[in-house]
This record gives C-alpha cells, structure tokens and sequence, in this order.
C-alpha cells in the first residue's frame, strides 16, 4: 500500500467517458479488490465493465419499467428466541455460509504463465461442466450460498444450482458515491442505472437473498471532507458541508479557527463559500464537525441506495455496503435505519481466526440489526499456488493445518453470536502467484490455482453442523471479574501484527468496559513482576486532515491508566505509526499503529509492582485500576475500572 492523496475528477463519468484521473481511490470498495491506496484508472473501469457484462450475460431486459413484484416468496430474517435467523422462502431457518469469487478465474485470453492463476478453461470444457462441479463440490463442503464476484451468469443455469446467492452491486462505487455530490442528479441516475442493469435479471430468481450495495466503502472521515471541498459551489455536496459549517459556528470565522486552517487564499465565509480547503487544526475540535458532516453523507447515501433497490425489487433483502473491517459509528447507525441487515467483513484480529470482541459487539449495540460477515479469510504460507501472502495485513500461518483451525475458530466464534447470520468465505481460489492486478498475493483459496482443493480446510467446513450450533443457547462469555489470569510467558512478545496479545488469555482476561458503545477491548494479566494491560483498539488517523499531513502528540490517541498508587494518572500517547510517549519512566508500553489503511491500534502497559506499593504480586492479591482510550483527535472515548484478584 501507498499512502498517496488519491485525486479524482469532478466531472461525471458516463459508462463511456474516459477516467479523467490516472489514480483513484484505493479507499474505494471495487470488484474483487480489496482496499489498496495505489487503485488506478483501470481497476475503476473493472467496476464499470464487470457491472455491465453481468447484466448483458444473464439476458437483462432494461426496456422497460421496473416495477412488479416476483411471483416467488422471498428470503427472510427472522428472530427465534434470541437468535436471528436467515429463513429460505419454504421456511426453512439456515445459516448462510457463503464462498465469494465462485467463477472461472482468468480467460484464455488474460492467462499470464509467467504469474499463474486459476483458469477454469484448463480443467473443464465447458462453463456448464464448470459449474456443476463447483456447485457440487460448495455443496459437498456444507457451504449454502455463492458469494460476491462470482459468475451468477454460469451459476444460475446449472441444473443443479440450489445455492442461494446474493451478488455485490456497487451502486455507489461505480457512480462516484459517496465521494462526489450525491445531490447531483447525474449521479443519482447513474446509481439508478447500476442497479436496474443487475436487479432486474436477477429479483425473480428464488434462489436470492437479497443485495449488498457496495463494498468496503471505507467511508474515510478526512477524504470525503477534503473531496467535497475540492467540489465547485455549486455542488450541493459542498453547499451542505458550508451550511453545517456556518451553523456550528454560527457564521463567527473566528470561532471556525480555533478548529480549522483554512488554506490559502481563504480568509472569510465569503471566499469559503467559492472554494478552498480546511484542515484540521492540531489540538481543536473540528473532528466533531468532520463526524457530524460523515453522518449527512452516510444518511443520503443508504437512503438512495434503498430507495433505488426498492424502486426495481420491493422484497429482497438489503445487506448493507460491507464495512471494511472497521466502521464509524455514525455511518452505522444511519446504516441501520435503511437496511434489513448490517454487513462487514472480518480481518481476524490474531492469526489464530479469533477477533476483538468489542467489533461485532458495538456495531451490533448501534444498529440493533442481524449481522452479515461479507468476508473472512486465512493464508498459509505452505501452499500450492506458491503465494507469499506479503501485500496486505490479513492473518498469515505456517501450515494448511492451522489455516483450517483457524477458519473453524472464525466460524465457531460467529455461529456462537445469536445476532449473526451468515459469513462469506473469501474466496474459491488462490490468487495468482505473484499476485493479481493490486499485487495481492495470498493463499485465500478452497482450492489452489490448480483446482486442487485444500482438504483440511473443506474436511473441517463439511463436518460442521451450522444450524444446529447456531441453535445452541448462548453463553455468557468470561471476563476478569472472578479473578485475573497469569501472563504469558512473555507478555511483549511477538509484538507485531495479528501475533500482539495473542498467547494472552483474552477470555478469562477480558475487562468489561463501562462505556455504552466500546471501539476498544482491555485485557489484564499478572506475573509477581508487573501487571500487564492490553488493549487492542479501532482507531482511525488519516494524514489527510493536516495541512502538512503531519499527526502531532495532542491529537495522537491517549491511554491513561490509574492505580491506587500513585497521586497522579499514567498517560501514553500511541498510534499514528509513531513511537509511543509515556509519562512515567517505570512504565514499560509498546505500540503497533498505523495511518491511513491501517486503523488498529494495539499497545500493552507493563505496570510494576512497586507501582501498586508492593514488591512482587502473588496469587489473591488485590488490585484496582482504571483505564481510558481516548481515540484520534479526541473523537471517541472508552472506558474500564474495577477491583480484581490475582488467579493462579
């Protein structure tokens, strides 16, 4: 990845016009990509042109109007007791256990032997033979449903095609939403048209659960803002950003300073209303007005993409836009009020398949709807495609045995989650050897580049009951409150992406929080030395909000720790990919962080014992603490305290 600015056109694109930028946004959702911040021209047209191939190839008839309902009965949600539940149109409640990517891999045409991927053509005659393999096999493997990307064309008319599927329309990624001025009529017609050109061919087919309307929109707080005031005044993106701007500050250009730098050139409302940028002033507070104007883009968003679905299908299910492993809580809760689920995908958050818990937690809390896993995935560097699964931060392991240990702990975990309803595998196949078009290059694949399937993994996904270990009844998950675990032997160690706090008893360690809607989990741990803290935290700094894309310590994210020693709190500054800063010299705090794409924050606080007024700890002793994330520019705020007694 790149963390390059990613400049697009103002103008309008047609389904003809030339791309008028040679970068695009890496932030944006696109067919089969996942986020990359060095996305180019072309991969914008593979959005346009795979929307269009997949309308033309299952015979959509655009014609005509499309109102009408399907004579076949829908997919349902449905709440049994205290778990959700996918219910197929003969009533039957399922799981939905999806594989995306389920189509024929590179043409003859696109085949490179020089970076070899996987190529239907060489293992079947034909796209029927293709089909009926695969869909036999998917079945075979206990998975229910062909996920996004994948060849519905081919699928659907196999004769054996029962799967249910549920495609990924891209309603606002290929029309320039939410990035450009989604008040713009040409726009809103251009996502009118993406949806026609897929839904009409498809809403009849019983076999649909519904649609998600894009992927992995990012939703980035920084560049939308900086976006929509590259936009012309007339805009009427632009114009509702200076509204909510003069309202806040109540038309005072003194008052917007305190939280702004205006760029030169821009010294009044006056000029502000004809053009020129805001950045965020170090120390201030305009990230609430940043998150406040995400809310007004968010809510225009998913009410167009509902009314555009519901205007050519009145019953399928709306799935959401597949937040990209991470989400703001405004854009969730506008989310919510426009979709019958919530979707997002799922980078575990340790190469073992298990994820912070507060994720699906909170984002379950602020939408009170079902969730859908879009994606989840494990690589393996023992593979057959020869992938070296080095362009990305996605959960990486040894041996195909722990890749298959891992996609059952994922599962087991979701199917363990009454409010989740469904997950998609990513994906079919491996990815080329050397990588696709982005440079992507791991083993995610049910079967290698050969066609040859990873049977510890599909042994695993056939031999699980999904019904009936949905129906278990839940269990309260254990924390810390009885007592709390012995560390590790090294508490730091392996501190590194999806390997940080990974030994760590995450369960019996876990510290409730006492704030309403957690972006952060707390773990405690003890040896006679020190008290160990944890803290894995969602946390998104964009270099993009400063004029000189610099993130200063005010506005790096604050850990502060009490104990009941000494007078004073324990403040660190971590995050933002810089080295953290502590207050207080006994205190040991290491710091995996990141910008842009990378929004975890992960530290762990090495608290002495002496600290505490002791000289080694030892089992039953009493400890008190309390704790406090405060996110990015002070946007979020999670809280922990308590009493807790030291366990063997």
């Amino acid at each position: 990845m790149t963390n390059d600015e990613f400049p697009m056109t103002k103008e309008f694109l047609s389904p003809n016009d030339e791309c008028k930028t040679c970068e695009l946004a890496g932030r944006i959702g696109t067919f089969v990509l996942r986020p990359s911040f060095d996305i180019r021209h072309s991969d914008f047209v593979i959005v346009r042109t795979a929307v269009a191939t997949l309308a033309l190839a299952i015979g959509a008839n655009t014609n005509g109007f499309a109102q009408g309902v399907s004579p076949n009965p829908p997919f349902s949600i449905q709440q049994e007791g205290e778990s959700a539940w996918l219910v197929r149109p003969n009533g039957e409640r399922f799981f939905s256990l999806g594989v995306c990517c389920v189509n024929q891999g590179a043409s003859r045409q696109e085949f490179d032997s020089a970076n070899p991927g996987y190529a239907a053509w060489q293992h079947y005659a034909d796209s029927n033979r293709w089909a009926e393999a695969d869909l036999k096999r998917l079945k075979a493997w206990g998975f229910t449903t062909v996920g996004g990307w994948s060849d519905f064309p081919a699928v659907r008319h196999c004769g054996a095609a029962d799967l249910a599927f549920a495609p990924v329309l891209h309603i606002g990624s290929t029309a320039g939403a939410p990035w450009w001025d989604m008040w713009d009529p040409k726009i809103v017609q251009r996502m009118d048209e993406v949806a026609r050109e897929q839904i009409l061919p498809l809403r009849d087919d019983p076999r649909l659960i519904g649609y998600y309307s894009d992927n992995e929109i990012g939703w980035w707080n920084a560049i939308l803002f900086k976006m929509t005031l590259e936009q012309s005044p007339t805009s009427g993106q632009r114009q509702r950003l200076i509204e909510l701007l003069r309202q806040t500050y109540r038309n005072d250009w003194s008052e917007l300073l305190r939280d702004f730098e205006p760029a030169p050139g821009v010294e009044n409302w006056q000029e502000l209303d004809r053009h020129g940028m805001l950045f965020l002033r170090p120390g201030g507070n305009g990230i609430r007005v940043e998150r406040r104007f995400l809310t007004l883009l968010a809510e225009r968003y998913y009410s167009l993409v509902h009314d555009i679905i519901r205007k050519y299908d009145q019953r399928a299910l709306i799935l959401g836009d597949r937040f990209q492993s991470f989400y703001y809580p405004e854009v969730a809760r506008a989310c919510a009020r426009h979709v019958d689920a919530v979707s997002s995908n799922l980078n575990a958050s340790w190469n073992d398949g298990s994820f912070a818990r507060f994720y699906l937690e909170t984002l379950h809390a602020l939408t009170g709807k079902p969730l859908l896993i879009g994606e989840f995935y494990m690589s393996a560097r023992d593979n057959r495609s020869g992938n070296q699964n080095s362009r990305g931060v996605y959960p990486v392991v040894v041996t195909q045995k722990e890749r298959a240990a891992g996609f059952r702990n994922t599962l087991q975990a979701l199917l363990k989650i009454p409010y989740v309803i469904g997950a998609d595998w990513f994906q079919y196949y491996d990815e080329p050897t050397h990588g696709r078009f982005d440079g992507e290059n791991f083993n995610f694949g049910l079967v290698d580049i050969h066609d040859r399937p990873y049977e510890a993994l599909t042994r695993i996904a056939a031999s699980l009951d999904l019904a009936g270990m949905k129906r278990q009844p839940a269990r309260a998950r254990p924390d810390a409150s009885p007592g709390v675990p012995p560390a590790p032997r090294e508490p730091l160690g392996e501190f590194e992406p999806t390997l940080a706090l990974r030994r760590w008893d995450r369960e019996r360690g876990f510290v409730q929080p006492i704030s309403e809607f957690p972006l952060a989990d707390l773990y405690v741990c003890w040896n006679e030395k020190a008290i160990y803290l944890g803290l894995y935290a969602q946390d998104v700094t964009e270099d993009t909000f400063y004029r000189d894309k610099t993130v200063r310590a005010s506005d790096r994210a604050e850990w502060i720790v009490s104990v009941s020693g000494p007078d004073k709190p324990i403040r660190a500054r971590i995050g933002a990919g810089l080295e953290p800063i502590i207050d207080e010299p006994t205190v040991r705090v290491a710091n995996i962080s990141g910008l842009n794409g990378n929004f975890r924050n992960i530290a762990c606080m090495e608290l002495p014992a002496r600290l505490f007024g002791r000289d080694r700890f030892k089992p039953r002793d009493l400890i008190e603490f309390a704790s406090t994330f405060v996110s990015h520019c002070r946007a979020y705020r999670v809280e922990w305290k308590g009493k807790f007694a030291l366990r063997r």
